[in-house]
């Protein structure tokens, strides 16, 4: 075996596999292993899920899919059924079925919740593992509460938000096809009610958030970059300045980021610029098991705020 592939297959002999829910196996991009810090494998049972942000000669990544897929079914078989690869070097994803067979409807669950998911046609599958703790927080702050999920893409956190008992969730997002897949995902959970769907620019639509205020929580988690309608470091202050017309006294925040680019306090800094005293921090949620990262203001940063005693 090639000894840059040791780590991989640790990392799979340590991984979770027989809780057959979604989970990072190896999160090469925290930079813990740094020859392979361009590599990332997930777990979506029934399948492997193998990404690189680099290209892969055709005869390195043979030798690398077929080790993994050996060891798979040499030690779970019966849980391991499937193994894709995708290539997300360059400006176009490439995803290929490389062993197996896919579920022609394919659901993981996290927690006891059915996310459908699609690890062959798009570049994101339909649920982003890094923000497990993001839906632990919410799933656990949703009791009978009012919650705006911007940005909703599949409704990931809806979902964590009725499973922990909230009264009504508004999603909202530009894009009807995401949306399209929160519906299914939420009537696959039998979510069925308390749920509204929103396709809107969220920055032209403050004033329907406003007339549905005040909320008891809010979730901001935006893309990074997405072209035409959101860059994260030039349009997240213009949510921020509109955020205090959505409060109550009470009303917690989880506001995301996940660029590289922004650390830590510079977040926060741009936070208390843009609310100007509105909300206060209270904590940063810990990274979700298994996503090791050597340098902290380069991961994810899920920040939990709340309304501002003196304000409030």
């Amino acid at each position: 075996m090639t000894p840059n592939f040791t780590p991989l297959i640790d990392a799979l002999a340590d991984a979770p596999l027989l809780k057959n829910e979604l989970c990072r196996v190896f999160h090469g991009r925290g930079h813990s292993v740094e020859a392979l810090s361009h590599i990332n494998l997930d777990f979506y049972p029934p399948s492997l899920f193998l990404v690189s942000y680099d290209e892969i000669d055709e005869p390195t990544l043979g030798e690398l899919t077929s080790v993994l897929w050996q060891w798979a079914q040499q030690h779970h078989p019966e849980l391991i059924t499937a193994f894709v690869y995708q290539q997300r070097a360059g400006v176009q994803s490439q995803n290929t079925l490389v062993y197996g067979q896919l579920p022609s409807q394919h659901v993981v669950k996290e927690n006891g919740i059915g996310f459908l998911v699609d690890l062959t046609s798009r570049q994101n599958t339909g649920i982003f593992p890094d923000m497990r703790s993001g839906r632990e927080f919410v799933q656990a702050n949703s009791k009978q509460a009012k919650v705006l999920n911007l940005f909703s893409y599949t409704c990931g956190f809806s979902l964590a938000a009725m499973q922990g008992g909230a009264d009504h969730v508004m999603n909202m997002d530009m894009s009807k096809g995401v949306l399209r897949v929160g519906k299914q995902n939420h009537q696959l959970n039998g979510f069925d009610k308390g749920v509204s769907f929103l396709p809107h620019d969220i920055l032209k639509s403050f004033g329907k958030l406003k007339k549905a205020a005040p909320f008891d929580l809010i979730i901001v988690d935006p893309p990074s970059f997405q072209k035409g309608s959101f860059i994260l470091t030039k349009d997240y202050q213009k949510v921020l300045r509109r955020l205090p017309e959505l409060l109550s006294d009470t009303t917690q925040l989880l506001l995301c980021a996940n660029s590289p680019e922004l650390s830590e306090e510079a977040f926060k800094a741009l936070i208390t610029e843009h609310t100007e005293g509105a909300i206060e921090f209270v904590e940063r949620l810990a990274a979700t098991e298994r996503f090791i990262e050597v340098d902290r203001d380069r991961s994810l940063k899920a920040l939990v705020y709340k309304t501002s005693q003196t304000v409030a």
